[in-house]
């Protein structure tokens, strides 16, 4: 196999590959074997019948089908590979020659963009000292949670029952205790957020990077559904909404360009922090958090064959790493 690569910008480039008549051999080898292992001949189980015998069995024009896409798939994941290119979208496939003695194909492709990391170890902010929690917020949270068990249209009254009665509190005391305790926690998390941001925002203002516009609008489109999904949670419907408002889907999207461009960058920025700082996501820690989330949302066997685990575990993974980079740049920040 031979192959060129031409740099068209940071994040994209074009991509021709050459291969001879050994290779084909070697792909048709490979193709014929996959298929002769899905056969069901007479007198032999599935996938079972010598090879030969399975090879005389293959349709001509399905094997050179699937020898076509093995050949396309494995060598363009080689070159990958070797050139050590993280792969973002590839599209623009153009076969320039499909012979017996050689295939010529270009494609043009996507990967992270290479940037010059702005210094983020030198970023300096001054951590908020965090009030204690008043009687008051404490109140006030007692009888959020109260209103939210009326009976009637009454609310219970204040009791160690009514403590009990939420399932892991002896007395009210406890059930105190455990506010005060969360209310805690949330400010320290918001303080932690604030100087998270602060910092992020400075390695930002000081590096440059092109968003490749396939992220920029994968990005759109996380923000419509969040949109979508907000606006459900309120009862109310996408159509109806943005007539309300008098704009369309396009006018919101170029008004968020600007926004989904930035975040877009910063997790860029994280990505490559993780990289240079070799943060990283041990499995247990995703394959916990993904059955964390199957039990909070109480499903099981059949229900949970309906969650595409790969792309959850994904998402998983990512958000563990911006959260352990996030936690390393506030360490790094905080004075």
């Amino acid at each position: 196999m031979n192959y060129s690569i031409k740099k068209i910008k940071p994040y994209e480039s074009n991509l021709v590959v050459t291969l001879n008549k050994d290779d084909l051999e070697h792909y048709l080898n490979e193709a014929g074997k996959n298929l002769a292992n899905e056969l069901k001949l007479d007198g032999f189980r599935k996938g079972k019948a010598p090879l030969e015998v399975a090879k005389d069995k293959l349709d001509s024009r399905a094997l050179l089908s699937a020898a076509f896409d093995l050949a396309f798939k494995q060598s363009f994941a080689d070159v990958l590979a070797k050139e050590k290119l993280e792969l973002i979208d590839a599209g623009n496939l153009e076969v320039k020659e499909n012979s017996s003695g050689r295939l010529i194909y270009s494609l043009r492709f996507t990967v992270f963009p290479d940037f010059e990391l702005a210094d983020y170890k030198n970023i300096r902010i001054k951590r908020n000292d965090i009030l204690p929690v008043s009687l008051e917020e404490i109140d006030k949270t007692l009888e959020f949670i109260r209103n939210s068990r009326k009976t009637n249209g009454a609310a219970p009254p204040l009791t160690d029952d009514f403590a009990k009665s939420l399932g892991r509190f002896e007395n009210l005391e406890q059930l105190k205790d455990s506010i005060s305790q969360g209310l805690k926690e949330e400010k320290e998390f918001r303080e932690s957020r604030r100087i998270q941001g602060l910092v992020l925002d400075k390695i930002a203002e000081k590096t440059k990077v092109e968003v490749p516009p396939v992220l920029l609008e994968k990005q759109l489109d996380q923000l419509f559904l969040d949109l979508d999904a907000d606006l459900h949670q309120q009862g109310l419907e996408m159509g109806p909404y943005l007539a309300k408002i008098k704009k369309t889907a396009d006018d919101l999207r170029n008004e968020w360009r600007p926004k989904a461009e930035m975040l877009v960058k910063k997790s860029l920025l994280m990505r490559e922090v993780a990289k240079k700082e070799n943060i990283k996501v041990e499995p247990d820690e995703v394959r916990g958090k993904i059955d964390s989330f199957i039990g909070n949302l109480g499903i099981a066997g059949e229900m949970e064959k309906n969650i595409d685990l790969q792309k959850l575990a994904v998402q998983i993974e990512q958000l563990i790493l911006n959260q352990k980079v996030l936690a390393f740049l506030e360490k790094e920040a905080t004075l």
